[in-house]
């Protein structure tokens, strides 16, 4: 059913990142978006809670970024 879901939303214009989850029990996926408006989001997340074997939508928004690094450290790609 997890992959049902992630297909159906790739589908959506305004999604650009779909992810398989662990850890958190009540999170399977993780989806990323681009929306130009809160009204969009909400639309977006309605129809997302609409969806067959969707129980809850929690969301959250990146509002600045900490840092960013371009590559994954060499001494961490030597010890893999």
């Amino acid at each position: 059913m997890v992959n049902a879901v992630a297909n159906k939303l790739m589908g959506f214009d305004h999604v650009t990142y779909v992810g398989k989850s662990i850890g958190e029990h009540t999170i399977d996926l993780r989806v990323e978006t681009i929306v130009k408006d809160n009204a969009i989001l909400f639309d977006l997340l309605e129809e997302i809670k609409g969806m067959d074997s969707v129980k809850d939508v929690v969301w959250s928004e990146i509002v600045s970024v900490a840092g960013s690094k371009i590559s994954i450290p060499v001494s961490i790609i030597d010890k893999i």
